[in-house]
């Protein structure tokens, strides 16, 4: 029965990938791609988002309206370090032979995904895929996404190219102002439950410390672990997004005498996040 649904969204929608009025529309895989997209075409593409509020790119099953999207779309702009984008990649290649595929994360250096003892996830990435949520990477992912339109929509380059150069200077602007805020940090230590902070630790000299590891809610022996590293660095701080169940987190706030902080690195408004973000970490201080 699977199948034949699948079939059948693959006739229906084959149909209409070329309608003329979404000539101008590309995909992206979260949210914060969005606003880079937004940031550098200035508005002149259509933008189809497949993982939507409150679901996780970690494990993310398309729906048939996106796959639609998806299908009319000329390009899909992935952040190409996520499970779910290869396991579409194939089937998107079918219902679109003209689909172009990118990879934003072209050129950057990943971080390879953390492993716990006797931990295993059947859809676990091998690199971690937050990419996004440091400017560092963001300006390598901004000429990857810069690249990719000109070729798509090259009557609009100039466009492209000069929002580009005023969105670089944002990011530059942003980098410094999240240096800056950190410097005083005496704690570098960052205790999250999902481990999204790599590339923000790596480009800020800080040290993320997950409570899941490989996808998996920690073992009472990894909690114990972790609430006397969190006594012996003076953690009282435990980051959570807003799409996990808080319920370890919260358990290890009271472990350590410490409180439960949100944060949202799938908010599409990136700029405001990540400055959300770095106020909440300096204000461990």
């Amino acid at each position: 029965m699977k199948k034949f649904i699948y079939l059948l969204v693959l006739v229906l929608f084959a149909c209409q990938a070329k309608k003329k009025e979404n000539a101008n529309m590309v995909s992206v895989s979260i949210l914060p791609q969005k606003y880079l997209v937004d940031q550098i075409s200035g508005g002149l593409v259509r933008v189809n988002v497949l993982v939507m509020p409150g679901s996780s790119p970690h494990n993310y099953e398309v729906l048939p309206s996106q796959m639609k999207a998806l299908a009319q779309s000329k390009i899909w702009l992935q952040i190409g370090l996520l499970t779910f984008e290869d396991a579409w990649k194939v089937k998107m290649a079918e219902i679109n032979k003209n689909l172009v595929i990118a990879n934003t994360s072209e050129g950057i250096l990943p971080i390879a995904g953390r492993e716990h003892e006797g931990s295993s996830r059947e859809h676990a990435e091998a690199f971690d895929p937050h990419v996004w949520l440091a400017p560092a990477e963001v300006k390598i992912m901004a000429g990857n996404i810069l690249k990719n339109l000109t070729l798509a929509f090259p009557e609009n380059a100039p466009v492209f190219t000069a929002n580009y150069s005023r969105f670089i200077l944002k990011i530059d602007s942003l980098s410094e102002q999240i240096a800056q805020e950190l410097k005083p940090l005496k704690t570098r230590e960052i205790l999250i439950f999902h481990p999204a902070l790599a590339y923000y630790a790596r480009q800020y000299g800080l040290e993320q410390i997950p409570l899941e590891l490989d996808g998996k809610e920690p073992s009472p022996k990894y909690m114990k672990e972790i609430v006397d590293l969190a006594h012996a660095k003076n953690i009282h701080v435990v980051f959570i997004q807003k799409e996990f169940d808080p319920a370890f987190a919260r358990q290890l706030s009271i472990e350590i005498g410490g409180e439960v902080v949100i944060i949202d690195p799938l908010d599409v408004k990136w700029e405001k996040q990540m400055l959300d973000i770095t106020h909440k970490i300096a204000a461990q201080r």
